[in-house]
């Protein structure tokens, strides 16, 4: 079986996560052939953790072969803008979900997600484009989370909540059943979200206010 070729984009805490991901499902299918890192922070050459920092990120749009390319930056603003860089018909963006993970039933997934060790998604789930949902989080039944959100560690998302577009969601936050939280948010870690969140705002605490 020929493996698949996948660059990771971000070589920051977050790349070595994803590359240690790769590794994991390699133990239990060979599946990916890591060709390397691409990041506009480090020079080319430069040892990351097991893998060789390729090229630039700009470098992606000249690739002529079939490859895969996970976007491996937390922070969704900037996840958006490099994905908006890349226009390159032979580059395609997988879904890396760790076999350490739960999934349930129907559960959907958009181009680029990861699901790192540890995550419990239950039923009718709808996950958007290059969402990260990170080490231990838990999914509830009938959520939706928007494109670029990223989920951090220790996370709970109860039934029925709506996650919009962009969402950073702090390690350890919890939001409770059928919140709607807009696009744009950020909710601090360790944060309880008991009641609606507007766009574009920063919750933080117990229960968790808007920071102005």
């Amino acid at each position: 079986m020929s493996l698949k070729n996948i660059a990771i984009v971000g070589a920051g805490g977050l790349g070595k996560e994803v590359a240690v991901l790769l590794h994991h499902i390699n133990q239990q299918e060979l599946t990916w052939n890591v060709v390397g890192f691409y990041d506009d922070s480090h020079p080319v050459g430069k040892k990351i953790a097991t893998h060789l920092v390729v090229g630039k990120i700009a470098e992606l749009n000249k690739v002529d072969y079939p490859l895969h390319v996970i976007i491996a930056i937390g922070d969704p603003s900037i996840k958006a803008g490099v994905v908006a860089k890349i226009n390159n018909q032979h580059i395609k963006y997988p879904v890396l979900i760790h076999p350490a993970s739960t999934i349930g039933l129907n559960v959907q997934f958009g181009a680029g997600s990861i699901i790192t060790a540890g995550c419990h998604l239950t039923i009718d789930i709808r996950v958007g484009e290059h969402v990260l949902i990170n080490l231990n989080s838990t999914i509830g039944h009938d959520v939706t989370i928007g494109d670029y959100s990223s989920i951090m560690p220790g996370v709970h998302l109860s039934g029925f909540v709506q996650v919009g577009k962009g969402v950073m969601v702090g390690t350890g936050a919890s939001v409770l059943q059928g919140i709607n939280v807009g696009d744009g948010v950020k909710i601090g870690a360790g944060a309880l979200v008991t009641t609606q969140v507007k766009a574009n705002t920063t919750v933080i605490g117990i229960p968790a206010r808007e920071k102005l």
